[in-house]
């Protein structure tokens, strides 16, 4: 038996090896094989005289366009569509140029596979798993697919997203002077978003590439930030972070623990692209409260690409964190989409000498905002004003008895308001236009004002009645201003039943930062975030009791700079707050008269006549290559507007000079009582303010603002040249003035004189 196993396994083992040595022999014969196959590929080569491999050429516009199929033309618009592959082209036969839905020329780019297939894509979704907290991106050439009709004046089309079970149903149509996109929401179908295992929708992009630029291009974005920026094509910012600013701000209610950092906001929902001879402005004319400005350069968002879109948020987010979890929870709002409409617009841009900048995309928008939406333009001739902004009273906490007791505490009474206004007017400052922050009772105690009352503590109905008489007897504009947005309960409002609700269904409680470190100051307790839904309520009765008692001046604070919703059982969302907020600035342009607005969102210019505190610079993201002053220019000659507080600024000379060079009014804060007594109140910020050190300053600014400003007041800023090295800016106006701003030398030349910055501000103020 043991002699009969070895020879068993002696054939095995025989066995096993010749197997091996096949199962080997197989695999090397087919290395064998694909390396001969390259090594005769190779002597092909060097037998045919050594022929390089040829490239692929590159798609034209003209094979692309012949591809295409005309759908339609108006006017000097034309629209093309190709059903195979998803995608539109706009042309413009004024100057040629075609503007595409996505990059002509993608399959032979440097792009990867994932990145193709998005240049390719005329939709992106983003949709939510409540049950694992998560969000999945897909695109209409990955994982999703399309079905593009030919209609009388346009095309529809339909994306169907089969793994979250989407349909989105888009219509573009050809309009006069523009190209229209459209979105009913309510016809967005979503199978199953109520169920635990439900997919919502979240955000959704169109035409991500609409106007791409290639890196053989030159131009650049106009990007409305802050006042406003340049993004320039290729400019080698590859290693940044894309640019996403969501308009009109972050949604007041998700509230951080930490103090994130303070950007200014995009306060117009459009943007420009400037290429070469043409140039295209696009503008979110419907949800445009949910909708994000998106930017990237080539090489820095892995592709060859220069793109700037627009996408929207149709439900929002938060988070919040669970008791000893340092982990935020993400949460989705589970309801209907709050969004009713999505509308893009894509205006076409083109001059008679050919050459297209940030200026005619300005002028394109102006022409939209007054022939789309009302905005009127007003007669400005030789208006030129000092802007002042008084700050009323505050709120102090004192010792009594050896108690701490909360107290209102003056801070800039009415009579002290009528002298330093009757100062500037003796020293040659004879138009102003102020504002009077913290002058209610009931502002003061941080409650809802919802009646016109005038604290007691600053002098009482009797002292603002005789201000008010001698602005008017001196041509002065005085705007009692009431800030409605964070509270306490009082007054008949309540942070049980008056506070916004957060996504996460908490109240939505604002809090007071520490300087230091960013996190939340015990020391001051946090204030509500009034809902939207009782803006109607607060608004109409405050509107109403102005117009009682004669006032025709009214101003809404934070109002117009800030919009958010509500996201518990009364549903409101930003677009829903937004109509809230129209309205109110409706009633009171009707009701009371004149109104100013601070920093004003696009949707409130309709309704102002004074618009303060407009930066002059962007957020400065390291992305863009320089700031130019974009908004200023939408509304020079249409709307009377200033800058930010001169005495407020880091850079005083700057900041005038620079506010000068965009056409602007200057302005001043301003309180009664010094530094040393502001300390430890609310408007302690305002150290800088007291009106006793800038009297002389203020009527300087105002004077060299008259010397140069007022023989363009009325006109509309044509050019805005800006040196190669930025220390000299020129401006031309409508009215062939011009004026010319040299930083080096703190001097404006207008016309034909030069006036010298220090001869009306003091050399010792600019720090020289």
């Amino acid at each position: 038996m043991h002699s009969k196993l070895k020879k068993l396994l002696a054939l095995a083992l025989c066995f096993a090896f010749v197997l091996s040595t096949s199962t080997f022999s197989v695999y090397g014969d087919e290395d064998d094989t694909d390396d001969t196959s390259v090594s005769d590929g190779a002597e092909e080569s060097d037998d045919s005289d050594e022929e390089e491999e040829e490239e692929e050429i590159p798609r034209t516009e003209e094979e692309a366009l012949a591809a295409a199929e005309l759908v339609c033309e108006n006017g000097y618009l034309k629209l093309y569509m190709n059903a195979n592959e998803g995608t539109i082209a706009l042309e413009d036969t004024r100057n040629g140029e075609i503007w595409w839905s996505n990059p002509v020329d993608v399959d032979t780019s440097s792009a990867k596979s994932a990145q193709k297939k998005d240049l390719k894509a005329s939709m992106s979704l983003v949709y939510a798993q409540p049950a694992n907290r998560s969000t999945t991106t897909v695109n209409s050439q990955n994982k999703g697919d399309f079905e593009m009709t030919k209609t009388e004046n346009g095309v529809d089309i339909v994306y169907t997203f089969p793994d979250p079970g989407i349909t989105v149903p888009v219509s573009i149509t050809l309009e006069d002077g523009y190209l229209k996109l459209y979105c009913d929401t309510s016809e967005i179908v979503e199978e199953y978003p109520s169920s635990s295992s439900g997919m919502l929708t979240t955000k959704v992009a169109f035409m991500k590439t609409f106007g791409a630029a290639s890196m053989d291009e030159d131009g650049y974005f106009v990007i409305p930030d802050g006042s406003g920026a340049v993004i320039n094509f290729n400019n080698g910012k590859t290693n940044l972070r894309v640019y996403s600013r969501k308009v009109y701000g972050d949604d007041l209610t998700a509230v951080s623990l930490t103090k994130t950092t303070t950007n200014l906001t995009v306060n117009l929902p459009m943007y420009g692209i400037v290429k070469e001879n043409a140039g295209l402005m696009v503008v979110a004319d419907k949800g445009d409260t949910c909708a994000t400005i998106n930017s990237y350069v080539s090489n820095q968002n892995n592709n060859d690409y220069n793109s700037t879109y627009f996408d929207f948020e149709l439900r929002t987010t938060d988070q919040y964190y669970m008791s000893g979890d340092s982990n935020p929870l993400t949460v989705f709002e589970k309801r209907g989409i709050l969004v009713p409409e999505i509308e893009l617009r894509y205006y076409p841009i083109t001059t008679d000498d050919g050459e297209v900048d940030y200026v005619d995309v300005a002028d394109t928008y102006r022409d939209y905002l007054m022939t789309e939406k009302a905005v009127e333009d007003k007669d400005l001739t030789d208006e030129v004003s000092l802007f002042v902004d008084f700050y009323g009273g505050t709120l102090q906490q004192k010792s009594v008895l050896g108690l701490p007791v909360t107290v209102k505490e003056k801070v800039t009474t009415f009579d002290k308001a009528q002298e330093i206004l009757t100062e500037l007017n003796g020293l040659g400052v004879d138009s102003m236009v102020a504002t009077y922050n913290n002058f209610s009772t009931e502002d003061i105690s941080e409650k809802i004002t919802d009646s016109f009352n005038p604290a007691s503590v600053l002098g009482g109905k009797s002292d603002f009645s005789d201000l008010y008489d001698y602005c008017n007897e001196n041509g002065i504009q005085l705007f009692p201003s009431t800030d409605n947005q964070q509270f306490r309960t009082g007054n008949g409002y309540w942070s049980m039943t008056n506070t916004a609700i957060r996504v996460s269904n908490a109240y939505a409680r604002i809090i007071v930062y520490d300087l230091a470190h960013g996190t939340e100051n015990k020391y001051y307790d946090a204030r509500s975030l009034f809902s939207p839904a009782s803006y109607t309520k607060a608004f109409t009765k405050l509107i109403s009791s102005y117009a009682k008692n004669e006032i025709s001046n009214i101003a809404f604070g934070s109002l117009a700079n800030s919009i958010y919703g509500d996201y518990g059982k009364k549903a409101v969302s930003r677009e829903i707050a937004k109509g809230y907020v129209e309205e109110i600035y409706s009633d009171a342009a009707s009701q009371i008269g004149n109104v100013l607005a601070e920093n004003a969102f696009a949707y409130t210019l309709p309704y102002v006549d004074y618009i303060t505190n407009i930066p002059v610079c962007s957020s400065k993201y390291d992305i863009f290559d320089y700031d130019i002053p974009f908004y200023q220019m939408v509304l020079h000659g249409i709307t009377s507007y200033a800058s930010t507080a001169v005495n407020g600024d880091a850079d005083i000379s700057e900041l005038i000079l620079t506010s000068l060079a965009a056409g602007s009014n200057l302005s001043f804060d301003f309180v009664g009582i010094t530094a040393d007594e502001l300390k430890d109140t609310k408007l302690d910020s305002y150290y800088y303010a007291y009106y006793g050190n800038w009297m002389d300053e203020a009527a300087g600014v105002y004077q060299l603002s008259c010397d140069v400003l007022t023989e363009a007041a009325d006109a509309q800023i044509v050019e805005y040249n800006i040196s190669d090295d930025g220390s000299e800016i020129e401006t031309v106006y409508s009215n062939g003035y011009t004026t010319v701003v040299n930083f080096n030398d703190n001097t404006v030349t207008a016309g034909s004189k030069t006036y010298n910055l220090a001869d009306y501000v003091g050399e010792e103020v600019l720090g020289e």
